[in-house]
């Protein structure tokens, strides 16, 4: 107390005084720093700067636990920040003008709020009325759109009249046949035997149908034209756009076109494609096949005075089950005979080539890529006092091949082919020679050996890979193979004329449970062989060597990488 009274004195006692106060609040008693508190602030009163300086110190104790020394820091606090209640009275009074302040602008919101709501109100009953204008005005519109459809249809009808060769029920037609799926208006086009290049010109049209239609009654007279598309729609299984036409036709008084009355209802099974400088030959050969059954269209049979060529021959095709090329080097080079060839591949018509002259296989010429995978029947190099210049092995096997796709009409057979089935020639009377005529593997041209000495089995197991210089050998293996019991496949016995040559070999491996190779230098050098050494090495299938001829071992080339680690039977 004491010296709280010298600090009274002067400033410079005063800073001397608090500075040691200052040091007893650190290192003192703590139960005395409320006292001390109290005499610095005694003497602050009067020199408020020096309590200033020791303002870090005094806030140092707001946490101190000590009685009465947490409010006493507070109030020293306050006296230097000049937080006395007067102080406290001036700054409620200007809290309370901003407040005031705030509340007017409040109402002045509150005022401009319910002008914006009155506006608001406004707006929604000017947004009723705009409504019910759409409201009428689409109502307008929908009258429009009936006036506009009324004047379209009004329009296809004027069309109809004036620029389309096609019926009325075409429109209709088109609208389902437009459609894209499996059998849209481009299956039609095929079935009416238009081309590739036809489509892709019609797919550009808005109405591919329509365009299609419009070309098809342009080109053909209206009965038979409607006929062919209705038949068409009917073999394609579109029932519904079938019976759009047949309801127009009734509902014109007309009934629903038929086959003319000198067309046949049941077309012939086989056509007959051929170059004309051959006809008398293609003449004997229908004959012979009319005596065996066979019933055939061919163009001096069935095209008469004023008739159209391609119509009829798009009809003769599409009737028949299967298509006999009548191949020549002239037939190759025919337009025509490209055209026929081309329509039977489009159509998916099984052909069978059959050799009447001396022809490089495939065929040169756009037919090749249609040939190359075919095999033909020889059909020329024989001849007998009945006429017939070619083997009867062949024509046995062209019969064979009809038989896959169509049945002979027993009202037909005469007594030369009522049984048909060739006599197999014992193996010592009949021996593969090199003037005898005889498939080349080596050009895929399938020529079939004249006879067989087995029936081909359905599931064969072993598979025979070879090249044709040794097909004797390969053929009493075949014999012994089967009379053991072990099916084999060998391609004389289960390929004929119009097989696909890969696609029988690669059946036949796959279903074989063992390849046996058959190995000579030839074998090694064939495109043939090395393919069906390949696949069978890439199916895992087990290959047994047999050694034919002297070769290398491994043989030198492709085949190398198959045979490397396999051992072979010396069959020499």
């Amino acid at each position: 107390e004491v010296l709280s009274i010298v600090g009274l004195y002067n400033e410079e006692y005063a800073e001397r005084i608090v500075a040691f106060f200052t040091d007893q609040l650190t290192s003192g008693d703590v139960m005395y720093q409320s006292s001390v508190l109290m005499f610095m602030k005694t003497v602050g009163g009067r020199y408020k700067s020096v309590l200033e300086k020791r303002r870090v110190n005094i806030e140092g104790l707001l946490k101190s636990s000590q009685p009465g020394v947490t409010d006493m820091a507070q109030s020293m606090l306050d006296y230097l920040d000049d937080r006395s209640l007067k102080t406290l009275d001036q700054d409620i009074k200007e809290t309370k003008e901003d407040v005031d302040k705030l509340d007017e602008r409040v109402t002045q919101t509150e005022d401009k709020v319910e002008e914006l709501q009155d506006d608001v109100s406004d707006q929604r009953h000017q947004l009723g009325e705009v409504k019910e204008d759409v409201q009428q005005q689409g109502e307008k519109l929908t009258e429009l759109e009936y006036v506009v459809d009324e004047t379209v249809e009004k329009v296809e009808e004027i069309d109809h009249k004036t620029l389309s060769a096609a019926p009325a029920w075409s429109r209709d037609v088109s609208l389902l046949m437009n459609e894209e799926g499996d059998y849209d208006w481009r299956f039609l086009a095929v079935r009416l035997g238009y081309g590739p290049e036809d489509i892709r010109a019609w797919a550009t049209n808005a109405d591919p149908t329509m365009a299609m239609l419009n070309e098809w009654y342009n080109t053909h007279r209206s009965s038979e034209a409607t006929y062919a598309v209705l038949k068409s729609l009917q073999e394609m299984g579109r029932t519904d756009a079938a019976e759009i036409i047949e309801t127009a036709m009734e509902e014109a008084g007309a009934a629903v076109p038929k086959p003319a009355a000198d067309e046949p209802t049941n077309p012939p099974p086989v056509f007959i494609s051929y170059q004309w400088d051959i006809q008398d030959k293609v003449k004997l050969i229908k004959e012979h096949l009319n005596m065996a059954g066979y019933d055939s269209w061919m163009d001096i049979g069935q095209m008469g005075g004023g008739d159209q060529l391609y119509a009829k021959i798009d009809k003769g095709m599409r009737g028949a089950k299967v298509v006999l090329a009548m191949v020549t080097p002239k037939y190759a080079e025919s337009e025509n005979c490209n055209h026929e060839i081309n329509l039977a591949n489009l159509l998916n018509k099984p052909i069978i080539p059959l050799l009447i002259e001396d022809t490089p296989w495939p065929p040169p010429g756009s037919m090749s890529m249609i040939f190359s995978q075919l095999l033909y029947i020889m059909f020329h190099g024989a001849s007998s006092s009945s006429g017939k210049f070619w083997p009867d092995s062949s024509f046995y096997e062209l019969l064979g091949q009809l038989a896959y796709h169509a049945a002979p009409d027993q009202d037909l057979i005469t007594d030369e082919y009522r049984n048909w089935t060739p006599v197999v020639e014992k193996k010592e009377e009949k021996e593969s020679s090199p003037d005898s005529p005889a498939k080349n593997k080596e050009n895929s041209s399938g020529e079939p050996a004249e006879e067989k000495e087995a029936e081909p089995v359905l599931n064969p197991e072993v598979f025979l890979s070879y090249q044709w210089g040794h097909q004797p050998q390969v053929k009493a293996l075949y014999s012994q193979l089967t009379s053991q019991g072990f099916p084999c496949w060998m391609d004389i016995q289960q390929m004929g004329g119009g097989d696909a040559l890969y696609g029988k070999i690669d059946k036949g491996i796959r279903s074989a449970k063992v390849v046996v190779s058959c190995v000579t230098p030839k074998y090694t050098l064939s495109a043939n062989c090395r393919r069906e050494v390949s696949l069978a090495d890439a199916l895992r299938k087990p290959i047994v060597p047999l050694l034919l001829e002297d070769t290398s071992w491994p043989p030198e080339g492709p085949m190398s990488m198959a045979f490397t680690e396999l051992l072979y039977i010396d069959c020499r």
